[in-house]
């Protein structure tokens, strides 16, 4: 008997040699360690491993214990307890791994220190100030290995923003006392030797010019470094249409008497491109659109621009032409407009336009000076046609100070125009102003406050015989959410149309629930009107989702419009003046 028994041991375990070892893993522990476990554990990953054997999986059992042990720690426990088993049998074997993670660690006191020559900068102390502020690791929160490293990357960040490109850590502590369950925390930023701008060198230019590039730097050699800055030119080079890739950076290597190296690397956009698609939004409905760009027309640096689009509410055809950027990153603009019709509200338009403007900075719209010849036909209500022009001379100023381009937290964006008409050029002459703005305001880790503000007036002895370009009507997916777009206005029978005053504003607020997504609730009132009539906000509140993307956060809201007692469905992208 005992030497069948060997052969029949040595039979199954050729057999479990040829095999593998099956077997499953359970994890009792808190969800999210659970989560933490499942994924981060060898024990898991080898599974399906055709050629585990005992041996390997106890071994990878011992392994288990430790690494369980080691990614508590990385969550803040680091006094947890782990059991581990396996059941020996039929195949599947289970191997169960209970955690109990104890209390976890929390932040106790935390030290920013500075060193280097930025300690004797008095300007310093507005970038010692702001790395403190935006610290993320905060008293009392969890301590968690993955939050304590990007407070350090979010630290050195900020302290590199300005004038010291070269900072860096210098040393870094967290100091975990297991019986008090505090994590004392250091973190001490070398700044190193301030940074100017130098000379800009270009790589990656065959159809354009160098100096092409150089032109949209909104930096000059010798001034100090602004990481900001880079940001705007590489946002520049991008938005001229010229690049599909731009990279831009000082090189921390290459200092010369006016400063260090700027190195840009671009690839070029192709000569042609033309696009086509079917939208759909909730202010115009469904719609499509048709474009046509050329990079470099008739072999030169000028670029040419077509938009072809229809959709419920508007049909545009125009063209634009741009001059190549000139030092300083200034470029003219044209464009002509030989048809725009639009039915909004029971108020048909049909407009033509030609104009010029010269342009620049980053932000869209760009700032500028603007001239134009607007001519229009307007029809209320199915009514006879009556027109009207103007040749329109304006100012338009943009401003930007975010944390990012894309998905600001924090910051604001503001614009004003100022312009008007006068009256020999004009069926009836006047004055326009209009200022718009958003603050972007962080509350904790993970809310957002959005501020947004509109406000509008048109000087002139009646809104009558001014085209309804210039004039105001607000109300949809990105002004005032719960009402129809630019639905109101002055109110005529059926028609709405637009005042000489505007007042829009809105506040938001978004808790994000892990990286990507969020939930909002928000609260906007404002109108248009005109001198005859007074003034009565109207309000839209309600809720919905947010989404990061790589254009700009999406939302999807459900708004109720108190003066018409109804909800409405928008959707929206990014963020508008």
């Amino acid at each position: 008997m005992p030497i069948l028994a060997a052969i029949l041991l040595l039979i199954s375990s050729a057999a479990l040699a040829q095999t593998g070892l099956k077997y499953r893993v359970e994890i009792n522990a808190p969800k999210d360690m659970a989560e933490i476990l499942s994924k981060g554990l060898n024990l898991e990953r080898w599974q399906n491993d055709p050629q585990m054997t005992p041996e390997q999986l106890r071994r990878l059992a011992d392994e288990a214990e430790r690494e369980a042990r080691e990614l508590a720690a990385t969550e803040g426990y680091f006094s947890a307890r782990v059991e581990l088993t396996i059941e020996e049998g039929p195949q599947p074997w289970t191997v169960r791994l209970v955690l109990q993670p104890g209390e976890r660690v929390r932040v106790g006191d935390i030290d920013l220190r500075f060193s280097g020559p930025a300690v004797e900068d008095p300007r310093s102390e507005a970038i010692f100030k702001r790395v403190r502020d935006t610290w993320s690791l905060r008293r009392g929160e969890p301590f968690r290995q993955a939050e304590w490293e990007a407070a350090k990357r979010r630290a050195l960040r900020e302290m590199s923003t300005l004038r010291y490109a070269g900072a860096r850590i210098a040393s870094s502590e967290a100091r975990i006392d297991r019986d008090k369950r505090s994590a004392s925390l250091m973190v001490e930023l070398d700044s190193g030797p301030p940074f100017r701008f130098g000379e800009i060198r270009v790589t990656g230019t065959r159809r354009y010019s160098d100096q092409l590039v150089q032109n949209l730097s909104p930096f000059h050699p010798g001034q100090d470094y602004d990481r900001d800055k880079l940001v705007v030119y590489q946002r520049l080079l991008l938005e001229s249409g010229y690049f599909v890739s731009v990279q831009a950076d000082v090189d921390r290597n290459e200092v010369g008497p006016e400063g260090a190296l700027v190195r840009v690397i671009v690839i070029e956009a192709s000569k042609h491109n033309i696009e086509a698609g079917i939208s759909y939004s909730t202010d115009t409905g469904p719609g499509v659109r048709l474009n046509y760009s050329n990079q470099a027309l008739f072999d030169s640096e000028w670029r040419f621009r077509s938009n072809f689009l229809v959709n419920d509410t508007d049909r545009n055809l125009e063209f634009n032409f741009d001059s190549p950027p000139r030092r300083g990153g200034y470029w003219n603009s044209f464009l002509l407009r030989p048809y725009r019709e639009t039915d909004i509200q029971n108020v048909r338009t049909r407009e033509a336009v030609v104009g010029t403007s010269r342009n620049w900075g980053a932000e869209i719209p760009p700032s500028a000076v603007i001239f134009s010849a607007n001519y229009e036909e307007e029809s209320v209500s199915g009514g006879p046609f009556t027109d009207r022009h103007a040749v329109y001379f304006g100012y338009r100023r943009t401003f930007r100070r975010t944390d990012d381009f894309i998905s600001p937290r924090r910051g604001y964006l503001a614009m004003f125009e100022v312009g008007g008409s006068p009256d020999a050029l004009a069926t009836r002459p006047f004055l326009r102003g209009i200022a718009s703005g958003s603050a972007f305001l962080p509350l904790g880790r993970n809310g957002d406050l959005l501020l947004r503000g509109q406000v509008g007036r048109v000087v002139a002895s009646s809104r009558d015989d001014i085209p309804s370009t210039f004039l105001f009507r607000t109300g949809g997916d990105t002004t005032v959410r719960g009402y129809d777009y630019l639905s109101l206005g002055l109110k005529q029978g059926d028609a709405v149309l637009p005042g000489r005053r505007l007042l829009v504003m809105s506040s938001e607020y978004t808790h994000w629930i892990g990286e990507s997504w969020g939930i909002g609730v928000f609260v906007d009132a404002g109108d248009a009107w005109d001198d005859t009539t007074l003034f009565q906000a109207k309000v839209g509140y309600g809720f919905g989702a947010r989404v990061r993307t790589p254009i700009g956060p999406i939302r999807v809201d459900l708004a109720y419009g108190e003066a018409v007692a109804s909800w409405r469905l928008h959707f929206s992208v990014g963020f508008t003046f």
